[in-house]
């Protein structure tokens, strides 16, 4: 006496008011693929990089730029540098005791961005 497969419904999770269902094995095949071209695409970003092992990351802030190194076992190193400016858009000074905003002096007017 062989025993037949009983296939079963897929269980439903509730995330608040919505309703959740697993994937099935043929969506998962197609997600697979999705996420495995777009690693290839990051692979290819920086080729000279890819199969390198990390020796230490550093950073540090030099005139106004952010610069971070990734140091590898054969004294290479990625570096990423960025260029921020900051600088004030507004300044004033206000009272917070009843809840409400309300602004005692202005000292700049606030810049539009």
């Amino acid at each position: 006496m062989t025993k037949k497969r009983v296939t079963k419904k897929p269980k439903i999770v509730w995330v608040g008011s919505t309703p959740i269902t697993p994937i099935t094995p043929k969506e998962r095949k197609e997600l697979h693929k999705v996420m495995k071209k777009r690693l290839e695409m990051k692979r290819r970003k920086y080729p000279e990089v890819r199969g390198k092992i990390v020796d230490y990351i550093s950073h540090s802030i030099d005139d106004g730029t952010l610069c971070m190194n990734v140091c590898f076992k054969d004294k290479t190193i990625f570096s990423l540098r960025f260029a921020c400016e900051i600088f004030i858009v507004g300044a004033d000074i206000s009272d917070w005791k009843t809840g409400n905003y309300d602004i005692i002096r202005e000292y700049m007017k606030p810049i539009p961005v």
